[in-house]
């Protein structure tokens, strides 16, 4: 029996570049060989796509993918993020990598269906999604208006609003405002938000460009951080002592929902550095919360992934302090490095990695058709 043609999509243009070589390392050494057929490819900071040439090897003990592509893993760009430092040029540029639009028209004729870990602008936030959509592509996850509601914090943060679910207090800004009128920006948080505030990156994940703000004064220097990664900026109401509870949820018409995780860092907050270098944070799949709380979560986590329409897979993240429960963000492509959430729920669940990789190109192909 022929197997079936997988890509397995990793790199990208965004920050979260090296999350996603790691998440698609994992992959490939996870998935059933003996059914499917993986293929690599590979799309560098610059956009550039590397087409596989044939199936992706299988990956040997101690070796790495990011080394194979002449990348950086999540630990190097922790140091990197020390030291406030831009991404290098790589070496070499392979010439056989194509432009998107040539890319794309040669896809259909190597895979079947496409396996996205893509994280970030240009993978999770629909653009990805549409190119595959018109070279005809199954892929995993949201569709295109799924990726893009859940990618931008805004919007979604709107959209839960709309649908009568608790979300923290928030305003937003564009660079264009910020440079313009600085005072103006710092004087509406203060009278908005206050003095404590959390800032982000409207359109970016793995806590990138964000900050922990206690008093006014370092408002302009996270916002000037946040402003690094992206146009729109997002200034959020802190909540002391949350705890950080998150639910994965699988399936397209009739999903199920993981019972509830916990990740407590040993940072002031979840940041990349705890995210993704091992002994940081504890991520616990399975939190210690009474059963009306896990009830209340899931329901919320099962109503905002049908308010966006999504499908597939999400993860999607609380901030629970005291009786207060908030609805903080969703994630259409959770990662699937060796410390994140969303495995390690599927397999409590009875869902071991194989299989959850093998339930979700189903899912892919259920939806194509």
């Amino acid at each position: 029996m022929s197997r079936l043609r997988v890509g397995v999509f990793a790199g990208g243009r965004s920050a979260e570049h090296e999350v996603s070589i790691a998440s698609a390392e994992a992959v490939l050494r996870a998935i059933d060989r003996e059914r499917y057929e993986p293929y690599l490819v590979y799309i560098d900071r610059d956009g550039r796509w590397l087409l596989p040439s044939g199936p992706a090897p299988e990956l040997e003990a101690g070796q790495g993918l990011a080394g194979l592509l002449g990348a950086a893993t999540p630990d190097e760009e922790v140091e990197r993020l020390r030291r406030h430092q831009e991404h290098l040029a790589p070496a070499v540029v392979d010439d056989r990598a194509l432009a998107a639009r040539s890319a794309v028209r040669s896809l259909a004729d190597v895979i079947e269906v496409a396996f996205l870990v893509v994280h970030g602008p240009f993978g999770e936030d629909g653009t990805l999604q549409g190119f595959l959509e018109l070279a005809g592509i199954p892929y995993t996850g949201a569709g295109v208006l799924a990726s893009a509601v859940a990618m931008d914090k805004i919007v979604f943060k709107e959209l839960m609003r709309g649908h009568n679910l608790p979300v923290v207090d928030a305003v937003w800004f564009r660079r264009s405002a910020w440079r313009r009128e600085p005072e103006h920006v710092v004087r509406q948080v203060a009278e908005t938000i206050g003095n404590r505030s959390v800032v982000k990156p409207a359109r970016l994940g793995s806590s990138v460009g964000m900050s922990l703000v206690h008093e006014l004064d370092e408002l302009p220097a996270a916002l000037d951080e946040a402003f690094r990664y992206d146009g729109k900026v997002i200034v959020e109401a802190y909540v002391p002592n949350a705890r950080e509870l998150e639910c994965g949820v699988l399936g397209n018409d009739e999903p199920i929902v993981f019972e509830p995780g916990e990740v407590r860092s040993t940072h002031e907050f979840y940041d990349y550095e705890a995210k993704y270098v091992e002994g940081l944070a504890a991520v616990d799949p399975r939190a210690d919360v009474d059963p009306d709380l896990a009830a209340q979560l899931k329901e919320y986590a099962l109503a905002a992934y049908r308010a966006v329409d999504g499908a597939g897979m999400a993860r999607v993240d609380f901030l629970v302090a005291g009786d207060a429960i908030y609805l903080s963000e969703m994630n259409t492509l959770p990662g699937f490095t060796a410390t994140s959430m969303y495995p390690k729920q599927a397999e409590l669940a009875g869902i071991s990695f194989s299989e959850l990789i093998d339930r979700l190109l189903l899912l892919a192909r259920e939806r194509d058709r």
